[in-house]
């Protein structure tokens, strides 16, 4: 037998819950990385601009020429560290110099329609952030633009970005930390009804095959839970059907087997020819009604367990029937059997399962042969009353039954008052029992002219119906 391969749910749980963890703090770090650099960035160029702008304000007029004399104040608004370093140029366009570092950042290009720019750039060999504010100015009545750049190095950005990502960082990984540290004692606790649980059943005794009934189920597992207790009902009524039929096997079987041993012992003493004969036709007679009683509890048995385990298909009625008539033809003896469809009913489909209602319909035609006239004849007919309903209908010319006794007979080892020797009361009962099991109905009529139809009607199938 093949073991099935296990594997721990809460590992898994744990792995899955510890990656998502992971792959959250990254996606996280990697924001909080952007942020910084992006804020520090925003914050030095706004003190950036307003430094370009002062300077901006102290430009001055004298005569046709532009000075500047540069205020402190537009450097010390910067909050450099010790390593960081200021440039500037103010020029005059298209490209006078008016003061500052003449070589800084040549090449700058204000965006069109905007005064206000900034751009990154490298200086003396030194990366550098460039601010850049364009003015105009009216000089004699004529208007002049002037450009002021601001550069400074990038140390201090760098230095705030890197307290802005370990403020925002080190929360972060400490939590990340607790989550995978926290997840396996979680999952412990989630998975503690799934514990109970198996413990409910452990504690179990082996003969309690009722509800689990635990006291609190999840949700996830409760469907799990109710297949449980489907499966276990199940094996319930499969246990107790086993019980049943060895009971009523061996409450059947034991006065026939006890007759034959009783009947041989006597044959086995007799000195009379004659008389042992006749006893030896009596135990014949006795082994024949054993046989039939231990064929029908197998067939009552084999019944049940197809009807509950069995897979229903489209089969056809009238080719069923006749494979039920080939059946019973060996025990038919000097009776005969006419079979007959009807026109509507040739070629109808029903949902059954083959051998089950196989079984019933021989079943009707044994005891139509059992106890119907010596010699009779033991009419099968296949019909279709309607367009929903087909039926098998078996006709003898018996003594019948008496209304008061027909449903009584339909039930198991039920036997009518005037039955003889050999039946076990079963057969009409695993008839009623395909039949319901089939949307069906079994009907007991009496016969015009005497005797006995039995009938078993089931609904029909679409033809197309699955296709």
């Amino acid at each position: 037998m093949k073991t099935a391969r296990s594997y721990s749910i809460a590992r898994r749980l744990a792995i899955a819950g510890g990656a998502s963890v992971v792959a959250f703090v990254a996606v996280m770090a990697l924001i909080v990385i952007s942020f910084s650099d992006r804020a520090s960035n925003e914050a030095y160029d706004r003190l950036l601009l307003a430094s370009a702008q002062s300077i901006a304000d102290a430009i001055r007029i004298v005569g046709a020429d532009l000075t500047v004399d540069v205020p402190i104040s537009a450097f010390s608004m910067l909050a450099i560290g010790k390593s960081d370093r200021i440039f500037y140029r103010v020029t005059e366009e298209p490209s006078s110099a008016i003061t500052g570092y003449g070589d800084l950042a040549p090449g700058f290009r204000f965006a069109p329609g905007r005064d206000v720019a900034y751009a990154d750039d490298v200086y003396l060999g030194l990366p550098v952030r460039v601010a850049a504010t364009r003015r105009l100015i009216s000089a004699a009545g004529e208007p002049r633009r002037v450009v002021v750049l601001v550069a400074e190095t990038r140390e201090s950005r760098q230095v705030l970005a890197a307290e802005i990502r370990t403020y925002a960082l080190v929360p972060l990984f400490v939590v990340c930390v607790a989550a995978v540290v926290m997840i396996p004692f979680s999952i412990r606790q989630v998975m503690r009804p799934i514990a109970a649980l198996e413990q409910t059943v452990k504690a179990r005794e082996p003969t309690d095959l009722g509800p689990l009934d635990p006291p609190s189920v999840p949700r996830e597992i409760a469907p799990l839970v109710e297949a449980l207790d489907h499966f276990v009902a199940r094996l319930k009524e499969t246990l107790a059907q086993n019980r049943a039929f060895i009971d009523e096997t061996a409450h059947q079987l034991r006065t026939p087997l006890a007759s034959l041993r009783g009947m041989a012992e006597v044959a086995a003493n007799e000195q009379d020819p004659v008389a042992l004969r006749n006893q030896i036709a009596r135990i014949h007679r006795s082994a024949v009604s054993a046989a039939r009683i231990t064929n029908q509890l197998l067939a009552d048995a084999a019944v049940a367990n197809r009807l509950q385990t069995g897979r229903r298909q489209a089969v056809r009625l009238d080719m069923l029937a006749a494979e039920a008539v080939n059946d019973a033809v060996g025990f038919s003896g000097a009776r005969t059997i006419r079979f007959d469809v009807s026109e509507a009913a040739e070629g109808t489909l029903v949902a059954a399962d083959s051998a089950a209602l196989r079984e019933a319909v021989r079943n009707l035609i044994e005891n139509a042969l059992v106890h119907g006239a010596p010699g009779g004849t033991v009419e099968v007919t296949v019909e279709r009353p309607n367009l929903m309903m087909a039926s098998v209908q078996v006709a003898d010319r018996g003594p019948g039954i008496p209304a008061e006794e027909k449903p009584r007979l339909l039930r198991r080892f039920e036997r009518g008052a005037g039955a003889g020797e050999g039946g076990s009361g079963l057969g009409l009962a695993i008839v009623e029992r395909v039949a319901v099991a089939h949307g069906g109905t079994v009907s007991l009529e009496d016969r015009e002219g005497g005797g006995l139809v039995a009938s078993i009607r089931l609904p029909v199938q679409d033809p197309y119906e699955g296709a």
